[in-house]
């Protein structure tokens, strides 16, 4: 039985992300991963981030399928299938919630090599969910209109970029004659940390630009319009011959 076969409902039951239930989610990706091409639980966990920063909020039915990077994984029973849906869905409001606090790596806040491996996992989901609404995110901070917080943003990319292939990173700073060694890995941790707290923080700006300029636009739909002007609603034709009338 496939995952997106299934009718599934926005209204289903959001169960608790515990621990138990983030063991079990554990183990059922590292199952699929036997025979199917689908993302990592830390993949999926900075995927999961980067949608909860995102400029609007996107539903589950409609990146789902996106955690499959081929054919989507079958499940033998519907139960199975719709388990798997809600423990994704519980991680993602989970990691909402932590996000919400600034808790925005799954990890401490001082850098160790320990889990370089699973860091690296979390930047290749994190980059993946930016770049699905890369469109967005552009529109965003064009709208915003703030320089530094622009810079910020793109302090994350590539700050992600390099955590997620720290071998070729090195390789291409050394190449460009400003060699990237273990010893920067602490320091760029810590700066990765500051900028993502701007990151997280743009779908709030945006939604108070937008709330501006909508209040500003309704003001200007209630101002007097005279009769020989053009109706404001965009027929052009002149207000005393359209809405006027």
């Amino acid at each position: 039985m496939s995952v997106t076969r299934l009718k599934i409902a926005e209204e289903l039951n959001v169960i608790t992300f515990d621990k138990q239930n983030e063991r079990t989610l554990r183990d059922t990706i590292s199952r699929l991963q036997l025979d199917d091409a689908v993302i990592s639980y830390y993949q999926l966990y900075g995927f999961l981030f980067a949608l909860a920063c995102a400029p609007e909020s996107v539903r589950p039915a409609e990146w789902f399928d996106l955690i499959w990077l081929d054919d989507e994984p079958q499940f033998d029973h519907e139960e199975d299938a719709t388990q798997f849906y809600k423990m994704v869905v519980a991680l993602a409001e989970h990691v909402s919630q932590l996000t919400n606090q600034h808790r925005f790596l799954p990890f401490s806040v001082n850098y160790s090599d320990r889990w370089q491996v699973e860091l690296a996992q979390w930047c290749e989901g994190m980059l993946m969910g930016h770049m699905y609404l890369e469109d967005l995110w552009y529109i965003a901070l064009e709208d915003i209109e703030a320089p530094s917080l622009t810079e910020e943003v793109e302090t994350v990319l590539n700050l992600a970029t390099t955590f997620a292939d720290l071998e070729d990173a090195k390789q291409l700073s050394f190449e460009g004659g400003m060699a990237l060694t273990d010893e920067h890995l602490p320091e760029a941790y810590e700066l990765f940390w500051k900028a993502l707290a701007a990151y997280a923080c743009v779908a709030s700006l945006w939604n108070d630009v937008k709330y501006e300029v909508d209040a500003e636009q309704l003001f200007l739909a209630l101002e007097p319009v005279p009769r020989e002007n053009l109706c404001p609603c965009g027929s052009g034709l002149i207000f005393a011959k359209c809405c006027l009338h």
